[in-house]
């Protein structure tokens, strides 16, 4: 299993909303709202390219998200 992150960035005045709707799918973790270039990141595990494909796809179609960056962290042992 490997842990993803997604940074987000939403429309103007949509950070708070969209918050709360990426904390409503399951896989997710945790967000976070910041301050910076980006506006939220969402914490998740998956366990396989597919899936975490499909967990991306996810969040990128929630209303009010211009763009994401998805990270895959791993350890010195691999996935």
């Amino acid at each position: 299993m490997a842990d993803m992150y997604v940074l987000v960035v939403c429309d103007l005045g949509r950070t708070e909303a969209i918050a709360s709707e990426l904390q409503d799918i399951d896989e997710v973790d945790e967000v976070h709202m910041l301050y910076g270039v980006y506006d939220i990141i969402v914490k998740m595990s998956g366990t396989i390219p597919k899936e975490m494909e499909y967990l991306t796809s996810k969040i990128r179609h929630i209303n009010g998200i211009k763009t994401t960056s998805t990270l895959i962290g791993y350890t010195k042992d691999g996935f």
